[in-house]
């Protein structure tokens, strides 16, 4: 009981270093919880293994509540080759790897499966934390993460159950075909009349969202799916939750317990990973090194192939790039299924903790746009000389062709800064004038002659960013697309003019510009040949 109170101090720590510091909170708690295993702190081994469990099935189940086919339904093409296609990469070059090191058939399989998937848990809370969740390449990252976790239910499912036949294969099969209609059913038919009922309160929201979860495991249970009981009843119980607007309602009512449990278990995986010897640890680096090679660029090219953009591509493949939670239950039950030996247990412990670790280090904005240097489709503006008297246009985005091709049927001088080498090369491809940068850049605001610019369109994707070229711009109207009010309250602030996307879709917004004082001062000023004056 000691040791356990100790775990929930280390966690409490954890959460009050990353508020204070700003740091992610997931590498902290498994740093701290290696830590208490490095000295020498553990639990009883059945204390730890119920953590683990309890604090997975809770992860399972919210992360199921975000996985709702409906938000990615007009990308299911490109999700089931993005999904399959990092499946199979990942996992050959992990059984490719296994077998290198002199591992036999069998347990190369557990660990070439063990690498193939990506983790739920850390991908949901980095789209959440930045705000992409239903961005275009958020919802094709929920619909691959959706489509790894069926297939690792599957395969855990299958190989615990091999040995004892193939008609005890086809029973779990069929309980788990089962499990998931109900739970398909709930979620269309039940769940919406059950929850969404504005007379009940948050005591009793908790405890029949609650009642949900454990009568799902009760199914669970009594269908006969064995070590996956907990597991299988948690997820398919998050996904009979996960229409709109049950969702929302589901997470509002467990927001006071999440984090509790996302401490008990990665403080619990912490602590599992031993001192390992220097075999485990470089094998360990290898199969990490699998995933940080294999998923970035076979994601990214698999997804701009599918039609994103360069930037979300590579986002996507950033987020993808770290094992799963249900890699551990694998494990797990092929060292109870004596499959494989505690060695190479340790090992997928070890990869799941490395992975999970970098994965909040490197699906971030400066990584991204390092990246995107090194793409092969590149484009500079070719000219010496800093442009003058045009309209700048910072941000092509998804609408940025509704943007610009009125101005250029009007006669206006154009240039569109972008950061993403693939619309840099649909704008090649229209000579359309172009300069390939990050816009909240100084110099490459000076570079697209942002200061002498008649005025400034800044369609970028934070308020933040948008902030920077009002601070560089003096002088020159900046236009300014924001998604929320308190953005649009800080860019007029700093002197900007804002336009809420809420209210300007791309024809709105051109409708809208069209006739307002500043279209009527560019206007003048081409007419006549003089300065545009800042509004």
């Amino acid at each position: 009981m000691n040791t356990l109170a100790l775990m929930m101090a280390a966690g409490a720590v954890a959460f009050g270093l990353a508020k204070r510091f700003r740091l992610p909170v997931i590498p902290l708690l498994l740093i701290i919880g290696t830590s208490l295993s490095l000295a020498g702190i553990h639990p009883a081994e059945e204390t730890l293994t119920t953590t683990l469990q309890l604090g997975l099935a809770f992860l399972v189940f919210m992360a199921g509540t975000e996985l709702n086919p409906d938000r990615f339904k007009s990308q299911r093409r490109s999700v089931l080759w993005v999904a399959a296609g990092q499946f199979a990469g990942a996992g050959f070059g992990g059984y490719l790897v296994a077998r290198w090191f002199g591992w036999g058939p069998q347990e190369a399989l557990y660990l070439a499966c063990a690498t193939a998937a990506s983790s739920t848990v850390v991908a949901l809370r980095q789209l959440r934390k930045s705000g992409q969740l239903l961005e275009p390449f958020g919802r094709l990252v929920l619909g691959v993460l959706l489509i790894q976790d069926l297939a690792m239910i599957v395969l855990i499912l299958v190989l615990s159950r091999s040995d004892e036949g193939y008609l005890a294969v086809g029973q779990s099969l069929l309980a788990l075909v089962l499990l998931a209609g109900l739970a398909w059913f709930c979620q269309q038919k039940i769940m919406p009349r059950l929850l969404a009922r504005k007379t009940m309160d948050e005591e009793v929201l908790l405890l029949t969202v609650l009642a949900i979860l454990f009568a799902f495991l009760s199914l669970a249970r009594t269908l006969g799916m064995g070590d996956l009981t907990i597991l299988t009843g948690a997820f398919l119980a998050g996904f009979a939750l996960s229409d709109f607007p049950v969702s929302g309602i589901t997470r509002s009512a467990l927001t006071a317990v999440a984090d509790f449990f996302m401490a008990v278990f990665f403080i619990s995986l912490g602590v599992m990973v031993q001192i390992p010897n220097w075999t485990t640890l470089w094998q360990a680096l290898a199969f990490a090194g699998v995933v940080l090679v294999v998923t970035p660029p076979l994601v990214t090219l698999l997804a701009e192939w599918q039609g994103l953009t360069s930037r979300a591509a590579t986002e996507s493949g950033l987020l993808l790039a770290q094992t799963s939670e249900l890699s551990l239950v694998l494990g797990l039950s092929g060292l109870l299924q004596r499959h494989i030996g505690s060695e190479t247990f340790s090992v997928i412990a070890l990869v799941t903790v490395i992975t999970m670790t970098w994965t909040p280090l490197l699906a971030t904005d400066r990584v991204t746009r390092w990246l995107l240097r090194f793409h092969p489709v590149r484009r500079r503006l070719k000219t010496d000389k800093s442009p003058e008297g045009h309209v700048l246009v910072l941000g092509f985005g998804s609408g940025g062709m509704w943007v610009i091709k009125p101005l250029l049927a009007a006669g206006h001088q154009v240039l569109v800064v972008d950061d993403d080498p693939m619309v840099m090369h649909t704008l090649e491809r229209q000579r359309i004038p172009s300069l390939r940068g990050d816009g909240s850049d100084e110099k490459i605001l000076d570079q697209a002659g942002a200061n002498r610019a008649r005025v400034v369109i800044a369609s970028m994707r934070r308020a933040t960013e948008a902030q920077k070229v009002l601070k560089h711009v003096k002088g020159v109207p900046v236009i300014v697309r924001v998604f929320e009010e308190a953005d649009a309250q800080m860019i007029e602030r700093f002197g900007g003019i804002p336009i809420l996307n809420s209210h300007a879709a791309a024809d709105t917004f051109m409708e809208w510009f069209g006739k307002s004082p500043v279209m009527r001062q560019i206007k003048k000023a081409t007419e006549t040949g003089g300065a545009i004056g800042a509004t």
